[in-house]
């Protein structure tokens, strides 16, 4: 837990001060999915969804859609080439103006190593990114149209912590902070533009299933998005999550969740 706890304190030395933002709070409700799917001794496949909720809930904030193709070197390293798609939409103080969306792709690579019990998951992912571009519309309507995409790189660095509350491990603590850096940050906004912290209970039902179930702080920076001043965004957000696993060489897989 130290090891998860020592770079959230130290996040605030790495970024310039914040006198000058807007500070919005939300309250979220996220549902996902994560699993692996091993179709052959090196290779699996990846299946994720995500039906992300504003205002506990009651409003649409994203839905995200991930597969993916992973390499297993070993037990303890895997690679990954993927693709992911976004549709965004408006929610909070200061929603975005017009509904967007988004495509990825995105290579990845997870190192998972044991300290005792404590079973400890380190994820590196590059993200190429397309986010379409609305626009008003110049017929003078109330919706935007469709104005290309703007492209931009974004590299996620996450420490995901797993151990077992009960001897047959089938209830466990998971603890995890992850940070986002964009490469090309937009003026007044630094470039750790997005920061997560999260605790989750799990409980594994079959070897297949495990739930997870927790609160996730998700923290975003969006340049001028409060009538033209600079948004801390601070999401707090209840997770729930199935991860599900089908391996079609009839072994069970030890895994770590993705996001």
């Amino acid at each position: 837990m130290k090891l998860l706890v020592l770079p959230a304190l130290l996040l605030p030395l790495l970024v310039k001060a914040q006198t000058d933002r807007v500070v919005e709070n939300n309250q979220n409700l996220w549902f996902s999915h994560w699993g692996d799917h091993h179709v052959a001794e090196k290779w699996s496949v990846h299946s994720e969804f995500h039906i992300r909720r504003a205002d506990m809930g009651a409003s649409p904030q994203q839905l995200l859609i991930r597969p993916a193709v992973n390499f297993h070197l070993n037990d303890m390293v895997k690679f990954t080439l993927g693709y992911s798609y976004y549709e965004n939409y408006g929610f909070g103080e200061f929603p975005i103006r017009f509904n967007n969306w988004e495509h990825h792709i995105y290579e990845q690579v997870q190192t998972t190593h044991r300290l005792g019990k404590l079973v400890m998951a380190h994820r590196f992912r590059m993200e190429h990114r397309w986010v379409a571009q609305i626009v008003p519309d110049p017929s003078g309507g109330d919706g935007g149209v469709f104005d290309g995409y703007s492209t931009s790189n974004r590299m996620r660095y996450r420490l995901w912590n797993t151990y077992p509350l009960n001897p047959n491990g089938k209830l466990t603590g998971n603890a995890y902070w992850e940070l986002f850096l964009v490469t090309r940050a937009p003026s007044g906004v630094d470039r750790w533009n997005q920061n997560r912290l999260a605790v989750m209970l799990g409980y594994r039902f079959t070897k297949e299933l495990n739930v997870l179930v927790g609160y996730l702080q998700q923290n975003l920076q969006r340049a001028g998005a409060a009538n033209g001043v600079d948004l801390d965004q601070r999401n707090g957000t209840l997770h729930i999550a199935a991860v599900l696993n089908l391996d079609f060489r009839g072994k069970t897989l030890d895994y770590v969740p993705q996001d």
